[in-house]
């Protein structure tokens, strides 16, 4: 699972029945009696199946605003930068389906002017194609952008019949705003031509285990500008401890500026 995924949950009877739960629709797919058989076969299978394990085993949970806090200290953030820096480089390193990367497009969109809005970089990475695919396209039902206004969905989004279903579609202006593009937080070097301001990277490190975090935090820090920020998920937070990070309220955390 961590060879293919680069998840690497702590072995329990908990997380054991989590993982099992999520492949028995592969299994039954394939007509295989054992989890071992099926990992026998994935070992050697093509990028294709690979990729169906990982998008059974990735929780795809999210919603646009989820931990709202975030947002309204993102939307203050945006407006003080700008006060002070010409342009603004933001990487969602677990966008799943798009709500997260979006929100972060409208957060600039209600915080910036049209102007300031031309120098924003946002960057939305996930390990599954599959979810990549869907976000990059834009289009969800209703359930999907509950908890949304009315004025933001009129903003953002365009009603549409799709397949005899209704659904929004994020307006081009907004999605044009995203970069989507795959990535391992785990396994992969970040070789950024730049280092970004604002790094969301919010309930993904629950899959891993200790080692793991302490790695994708060092290499997140190290993708920071000096004084650039780091939001986690609320419920991931509570252990981060790094040299160079400072925690400044729930689940943010600051880059200390190197000196000498």
């Amino acid at each position: 699972m961590y060879q293919l995924a680069g998840v690497n949950l702590p072995f329990n009877s908990k997380n054991e029945a989590l993982v099992k739960n999520r492949l028995v629709r592969v299994l039954r797919k394939y007509n295989f009696q054992t989890y071992e058989e099926y990992w026998s076969f994935i070992k050697a299978a093509d990028d294709s199946q690979k990729q169906e394990f990982i998008s059974a085993l990735t929780t795809n949970m999210t919603s646009f605003f989820r931990e709202i806090s975030h947002f309204d200290w993102f939307k203050k953030h945006l407006k003080e930068h700008f006060s002070r820096h010409y342009s603004i480089r933001i990487w969602c390193a677990a966008s799943s389906t798009g709500q997260e990367p979006y929100t972060i497009a409208i957060s600039v969109c209600e915080s910036l002017s049209e102007s300031q809005r031309g120098h924003v970089r946002i960057l939305a990475s996930d390990i599954d194609l599959e979810v990549l695919k869907k976000a990059s396209l834009g289009y969800y039902f209703e359930n999907e952008i509950s908890g949304l206004s009315k004025d933001l969905i009129f903003k953002y989004f365009d009603r549409m019949k799709k397949n005899g279903e209704t659904v929004y579609r994020v307006k081009d202006f907004l999605r044009s705003m995203v970069q989507f593009s795959q990535f391992n937080l785990v396994s992969e070097k970040y070789e950024f031509k730049r280092p970004f301001d604002v790094i969301f990277c919010r309930n993904v490190l629950i899959y891993f285990d200790e080692k793991t975090v302490g790695s994708v935090i060092e290499k997140l820090s190290n993708s920071l500008t000096p004084s650039g920020y780091l939001l986690l998920g609320h419920s991931e937070s509570g252990n981060v401890r790094h040299r160079r990070l400072t925690a400044l309220s729930k689940a943010i955390f600051q880059r200390k500026e190197e000196h000498g």
